[in-house]
């Protein structure tokens, strides 16, 4: 008698991240038994939890894990070509991520992004929503060549109080995201 695997195949990605919540997410899903094939951090001018990320991805050598604009090279293209992810997963990934790799995952790229899409997109969105009294959340989606202009995986809104400043509202959202990635 042969004997079937019930166990779900593993996705293969490419992580690619900074700042608290992509630790977070990173230590989620590293404990689900997904291992990334390679790690992008931001070049150290922008990095904050850069180390943080190399170290859960400790069992990667050096050539595994490109910084910054090494992105947009032909080595690191070339490198994402031959590992060939299902996805790459971008947590508050400082680069805009080019065409070229964008094309590379077997499925697509997925950005967890601080903000109500399709309200404020880029940067600085808690700033934004608390300025222009635009509804803030947290959006999980598939990226695209615009900015944070993709389809929608999975989003939810949190309720900007009258004591927010961009500061308080970041922090209560990144918990958003973590639950928006993890029902995901």
């Amino acid at each position: 008698m042969i004997e079937r695997s019930t166990q779900k195949k593993l996705p293969r990605i490419a992580y690619a991240g900074n700042r608290d919540i992509s630790v977070w997410v990173l230590g989620f899903i590293t404990k689900q038994g997904v291992k990334p094939v390679a790690l992008m951090i931001p070049d150290e001018n922008q990095a904050t939890h850069a180390q943080e990320l190399v170290d859960l991805c400790d069992y990667l050598d050096d050539s595994r894990m490109l910084k910054g604009s090494q992105l947009r090279t032909e080595h690191g293209i070339s490198l994402l070509e031959k590992l060939n992810p299902d996805y790459i997963t971008c947590v508050h990934f400082p680069c805009i991520v080019p065409k070229e790799v964008l094309e590379i995952p077997k499925h697509r790229v997925i950005n967890l992004h601080p903000a109500y899409l399709p309200y404020n997109r880029g940067w600085h969105t808690p700033s934004w929503a608390v300025w222009e009294g635009t509804p803030y959340g947290t959006t999980l989606h598939f990226m695209d060549e615009g900015i944070d202009t993709g389809d929608i995986i999975h989003q939810k809104q949190i309720k900007i109080l009258s004591s927010d400043t961009a500061d308080t509202l970041y922090k209560r959202v990144m918990k958003l995201e973590f639950e928006v990635f993890k029902d995901a």
